[in-house]
């Protein structure tokens, strides 16, 4: 399924709780794992007043990040993963994303605080960021898998379609995915808005229908649900209802001032959410 992944790390909970579900998934696909940690121009925490600053503030910076590189190869090997590492200096996200395509990953990896009240409404700038400009499959989680290395991470995934091309691939990669890891599958169609317009119950159930009769072609057991009103309040209130461990959903690669909103929807949803989501980007066009 995956070849080679990317997770990124700064030694924070949650970027803690992105390597560890990216061992667990290199352990179970027999990945090879990139593990980077981007560091800060040390200017940034001197002033010029302090002589000789910088170059005493950027061997710290760069022994910290290599201790936390040491660290996550450490756990990587532990598993059996095939790892290395690699630090670089630079914007988080241009970095992220540079590594992405020098790594040629698959899927990247990144951690998201989980917060609460309000806060939870908005996600981390450094992973929308990322999010937003990736052109491959970006997973988002805020806390460490439940199952050790090797075992199975979860047992039925939701799924978010709406019959555009980018939700198709969506499922596309779910069920890939579930062939894998030998999962479920809940598709879930939201109609926007409390009234929906006229015959949108039946395009949505034809749709749903449409991603049930594939998964059943490739084996997988699947569900369907069919929601109305605000797109992901009910997908994340539908993952928490049927018992989800997991949401993938699609995104549509834009270009420009577009792709700096990765898509409401998707947004929102590894906002708003506790569980991991796996935000499948549809490639931006080339002319």
């Amino acid at each position: 399924m995956y070849t080679n992944i990317l997770v990124a790390t700064g030694g924070s909970p949650w970027s803690d709780a992105a390597v560890a579900y990216a061992i667990a998934i290199a352990s179970r696909t027999g990945a090879k794992l990139h593990i980077l940690t981007v560091l800060l121009n040390p200017s940034a925490y001197t002033t010029p007043d302090v002589m000789g600053g910088v170059e005493v503030v950027a061997d710290v910076v760069e022994y910290q990040g290599r201790e936390l590189l040491a660290q996550a190869e450490a756990k990587a090997r532990a598993a059996q993963v095939d790892a290395e590492t690699m630090y670089r200096w630079g914007s988080v996200p241009d970095t992220i994303l540079q590594m992405a395509a020098e790594t040629a990953c698959d899927l990247m990896v990144l951690g998201a605080r989980q917060l609460s009240g309000w806060k939870r409404l908005r996600l981390g700038r450094h992973v929308n960021a990322v999010a937003a400009k990736a052109r491959r499959p970006v997973l988002v989680v805020k806390a460490p898998p439940a199952a050790a290395p090797g075992q199975p991470l979860g047992r039925r995934i939701l799924v978010a379609t709406g019959g555009s091309p980018w939700s198709d691939m969506a499922v596309e990669h779910a069920i890939q995915l579930a062939q894998t890891e030998r999962f479920s599958l809940c598709f879930l169609h939201v109609m926007p808005g409390r009234r929906p317009e006229p015959g949108a119950e039946e395009t949505g159930r034809t749709t749903l229908a449409r991603a049930s009769m594939r998964a059943a072609e490739a084996g997988i057991e699947t569900t369907e649900v069919l929601e109305s009103g605000d797109v992901s309040k009910a997908i994340v209130d539908t993952a928490a209802r049927e018992a989800c461990d997991g949401i993938i959903l699609g995104s549509r690669g834009s270009s420009g001032w577009k792709r700096l909103m990765v898509g409401s929807i998707s947004n929102a949803v590894a906002a708003k959410t506790a569980l991991p989501v796996l935000i499948v980007k549809q490639p931006v066009p080339s002319y």
